[in-house]
């Protein structure tokens, strides 16, 4: 009873407890929660706008970053166009465009012939041209031709010519906007390609090919020099021996591509003239590249045709032309004519013997060093003795005997004129108008070998004409001369009997 009687104490005291604190919601209350609720809401929505603005603003940004690097990017690669196109423009190659061959033969079984015909001639004309280039840095040593400054590397023949600017500009095209596009297109018409076209026809004369031809029409790229058109024909003799029209062909590329090369470089040393700001030097410096282009067809013409001859009179005629008080040309010019005359009948030799004989006269007049105007009054002496009068060979020997007596020729270092009076006794020997001439050639041209050990001249000795009568034996000479000279290289710079004496000893050897 007692236990029942507590609990229902405890029960009593318990509930208010418990029922304070149950949780009740109040009008009040119930508008409070109210206000929070729309308050966080309302931040919550704050939020987002504040998130989206945001966003929005770095959209903006990102979008500017990248305008501003496309700008710089675009600006970059403007700048590299730009730089690309100024190098093109400044640093374009001169170029030497060789077109394939056209058959206009009539024959066409030469048209497969033709493309391999195409690449062997620019095969040829690289190493012609640089035969060229060799003899023009020869030559230019104190002549004033090293003026013209020669490159070290020649351009090589191609097909077409370069494209690269045009490809550019076409390009740019594509891109740039209208109002620009004419300055752009200008571009290709003020820096067009720089160099040479040179267009090549094989033709042939008569049915039967009796004379083959190779046709070049050489023009400018830019058009500022004059085209040229020329034909080198075969002489016809070549048919017997190399009956194959392609034989032929291929034979007909050597004086060819000799003449192309030598007209290429010709066209190249005459436009270089334009670096001269003063009239009477221009003149002077296309005097010198005429004489010398006149020398270089002259040689020419002793080893690739007979034509040459006739080139080498037109250039050393424009070289008196531009400069009638230079001795050079004039003497050139007499050597010319003495050459062709003596593959010429006994009448028309007669006649350039007699023009050459003028021209020594018109050297000797205007020449001012003694030793020069020796060996031109040799070269005259030689003329007048092929001529064949009577009259004219005595006028020759008194010249030769004026100039050894007034000469001590041991002590001469001229190899040149030596080696002209070894010519002219030699033909005096060949004709029989002379006696012991055939000895005094020999001592003469030892005398020459002696002086100029050049490997060309030596050989050119072996072929020379003018030496035929007295060649037996010169090879074994210059076996033993090249030994005393390598074992005494002093010799050649010695004079009076220090020179004659071993000389004299290498004749002996050979029963000279």
């Amino acid at each position: 009873m007692k236990s029942r009687f507590l609990i229902v104490i405890i029960l009593l005291f318990v509930n208010p407890v418990v029922s304070a604190k149950t949780p009740t919601t109040t009008r009040d209350e119930k508008f409070a929660l109210q206000i929070t609720a729309t308050t966080a809401h309302q931040e919550h929505s704050s939020q987002l706008g504040k998130l989206a603005t945001d966003l929005e603003q770095l959209n903006k940004s990102f979008t500017i970053i990248i305008f501003f690097v496309a700008k710089l990017l675009a600006a970059f690669l403007s700048i590299v166009v730009i730089y690309r196109i100024i190098l093109l423009i400044v640093n374009r190659p001169s170029q030497l465009v060789i077109d394939n061959f056209s058959n206009a033969t009539g024959a066409t079984n030469m048209d497969g012939v033709l493309p391999g015909l195409s690449q062997l001639a620019r095969q040829r004309l690289i190493k012609e041209m640089n035969h060229v280039l060799e003899r023009v840095k020869q030559h230019s040593t104190g002549d004033g031709l090293d003026t013209l400054r020669p490159a070290d590397k020649l351009p090589l023949p191609q097909t077409t010519p370069d494209q690269r600017l045009t490809d550019l500009v076409a390009s740019l095209q594509k891109f740039t906007p209208e109002q620009i596009d004419p300055a752009v297109q200008l571009l290709n018409v003020m820096f067009p390609p720089q160099g040479t076209k040179v267009s090549s026809i094989l033709q042939s004369q008569g049915d039967d090919h009796h004379k083959l031809g190779i046709t070049f029409e050489i023009s400018d790229l830019q058009g500022n020099a004059a085209s040229k058109l020329y034909t080198v024909w075969d002489s016809g003799e070549n048919q017997s021996s190399y009956p194959d029209l392609k034989d032929r062909s291929r034979e007909l590329l050597k004086p060819a591509t000799r003449w192309l090369a030598i007209e290429l470089s010709r066209r190249e040393m005459i436009t270089g003239a334009s670096q001269f700001s003063s009239g009477s030097k221009r003149q002077t410096y296309q005097a010198k590249v005429y004489n010398f282009f006149g020398i270089l067809n002259q040689t020419s013409g002793q080893t690739h045709g007979k034509f040459f001859y006739k080139l080498a009179v037109e250039d050393l005629k424009a070289a008196v032309a531009i400069d009638p008080h230079w001795h050079q040309p004039y003497e050139n010019l007499a050597e010319t004519y003495t050459l062709i005359a003596r593959q010429e009948t006994t009448k028309k030799s007669l006649n350039l013997y007699n023009q050459a004989i003028v021209n020594y006269n018109l050297a000797i007049e205007r020449v001012k060093n003694d030793d020069i105007k020796y060996h031109i009054r040799v070269g005259k002496a030689i003329a007048q003795l092929l001529t064949g009068e009577e009259s004219l060979i005595q006028k020759s020997k008194q010249e030769i005997s004026q100039v050894e007596s007034a000469l001590d020729l041991t002590k001469k270092h001229n190899y040149r004129l030596l080696y002209y009076l070894a010519c002219w006794y030699a033909n005096a020997h060949g004709m029989g108008v002379m006696e012991q001439a055939q000895q005094k050639a020999r001592r003469y041209l030892t005398y020459s070998l002696a002086r100029e050990t050049s490997p060309d001249f030596w050989r050119w000795a072996n072929k020379d004409p003018d030496l035929a009568t007295i060649r037996e034996g010169l090879p074994e000479l210059q076996t033993h001369l090249s030994t005393k000279l390598h074992k005494h290289p002093q010799i050649s710079t010695f004079t009076g009997n220090e020179f004659r004496q071993p000389i004299n000893e290498v004749m002996q050897q050979v029963n000279w």
